[in-house]
């Protein structure tokens, strides 16, 4: 199900701490930087714990879960149980750091697996799944699975089709560092979400990207199974 096995989890593992300074950069120059030129990692991080739902004693699944920030933050707003897989080992060791300076290691299990093969004996309220598409060559059967794994609500995020950010990703991602990177259209994502049997989905766009909201609840959206704004 990964693009180049190998090539994705070596890129991953020699970039925690560049990665996590996306989040927490140390001087306000950067900040400003990547809020004005990372936009997208921002606005995933605002529609995440704005669709989430209530999380005050939730349990969480985080795929693709990197240096922890988000399975952290799930943890710090109440959510009682949080599980953070990830297949790079130095981002799994990054994340469990900090989950234990922020206080809240006892509920963050960080789990080094490939999500592809990885057995789950129960099932979550909230699932996200972000910026871990970009890298998956069949989301169908991820889709499936996870699908399984909600209980309640599930977000992801998914790269956009386009010429130029195409090329953009093929020269930055895809020769300089081996990972090829999966482009979605609104229409895929609806084929791929109506095979997987949620009860419904929402697709947002945003910047150079598609932002998912999808579950099994009873939510308001329940009662349209297909939601898009194209």
């Amino acid at each position: 199900m990964l693009s180049t096995g190998e090539g994705i989890r070596s890129y991953f593992d020699r970039i925690p701490l560049k990665w996590n300074a996306l989040y927490s950069a140390d001087s306000r120059v950067s900040q400003v930087f990547n809020r004005l030129f990372r936009k997208a990692i921002f606005e995933r991080f605002r529609l995440t714990f704005v669709h989430c739902g209530d999380i005050s004693g939730a349990s969480v699944l985080d795929i693709g879960s990197g240096t922890g920030q988000y399975a952290v933050h799930f943890a710090l707003g109440g959510a009682q149980r949080v599980m953070g897989i990830d297949f790079s080992p130095s981002m799994i060791d990054f994340a469990r750091g900090l989950a234990q300076q922020k206080g809240v290691s006892s509920r963050c299990e960080l789990r080094c697996e490939d999500f592809a093969t990885a057995s789950f004996d129960e099932q979550f309220d909230i699932v996200i799944a972000v910026g871990f598409f970009d890298y998956i060559d069949q989301a169908g059967p991820v889709l499936k699975k996870i699908a399984g794994l909600t209980g309640r609500r599930f977000l992801a995020s998914f790269p956009c089709s386009g010429p130029l950010w195409r090329f953009q990703r093929a020269v930055r991602y895809g020769w300089l560092k081996g990972c090829r990177i999966y482009e979605y259209t609104p229409r895929m994502l609806e084929a791929l979400y109506e095979e997987a049997g949620f009860r419904y989905y929402h697709v947002i766009p945003v910047t150079r990207g598609l932002f998912v909201v999808a579950g099994n609840d009873d939510s308001p959206w329940s009662s349209q199974r297909r939601l898009s704004i194209k």
